[in-house]
């Protein structure tokens, strides 16, 4: 069975800016387990570059030991980008469906203008209302998140737990649930949840994506 990585790709910030959405990862105890690396670190153009966030993977992969065992079976992905990390998270999704492995999830935390054609399962989370509307005309996610009031971007990806809106949940069945009120935090890991544990969308309600 293939063993589950969980990939964090920033935006062009410094280093401290991902603390936020690692603390987030450690609270939850579903995903805290699933080996987790920052990728990218240290190389300025990381960001737009699926060659560098690449490279940061197989470094951690290398220096795991279930990693290393895990090669023969496969790795498989699921990606939080924020902001223009979703440039170089995109690209490496891609490539690592085509050569590598599977890529269960990808999620875009303020992905702006960062159009998806992929296979793997999509989620958008914006910071608000019209990042929301014009993200999802380069490609919707199977559920989608948006803050409600809006927020500053940046508090999108340091405090997601402080971040209210609209969004959509896995339900019990593995169908997409309605629109509800949720905060970020709490939409980014349950549908991580979904994915770590093999879950499938098999329907997506009627309303599922009514609320713009």
């Amino acid at each position: 069975m293939a063993q589950v990585w969980l990939g964090i790709c920033g935006g062009f910030h410094g280093p401290e800016a991902n603390d936020g959405i690692q603390a987030l990862w450690a609270a939850e105890p579903a995903i805290c387990t699933l080996p987790t690396v920052v990728l990218g670190g240290g190389v300025p153009w990381a960001p737009l570059s699926a060659h560098a966030l690449r490279q940061s993977l197989d470094c951690a992969l290398a220096a795991s030991p279930s990693g290393h065992q895990g090669r023969d079976q496969g790795q498989d992905l699921i990606l939080w980008a924020f902001s223009a990390g979703g440039v170089g998270a995109v690209s490496l999704a891609q490539h690592w469906q085509r050569y590598r492995g599977r890529v269960r999830a990808i999620f875009l935390l303020d992905g702006w203008g960062i159009p998806w054609v992929g296979s793997a399962p999509l989620h958008r989370l914006s910071h608000d209302a019209f990042t929301h509307r014009s993200s999802r005309v380069l490609g919707a996610g199977r559920a989608d998140f948006f803050a409600q009031p809006a927020v500053p971007h940046l508090q999108l990806w340091q405090r997601p737990q402080a971040v209210v809106g609209q969004g959509c949940l896995p339900d019990s069945q593995g169908q997409v649930g309605p629109v509800q009120t949720v905060s970020a935090a709490h939409f980014l890991t349950q549908w991580t949840v979904f994915y770590a544990k093999e879950g499938r969308v098999t329907a997506i309600s009627p309303d599922a994506h009514s609320k713009d």
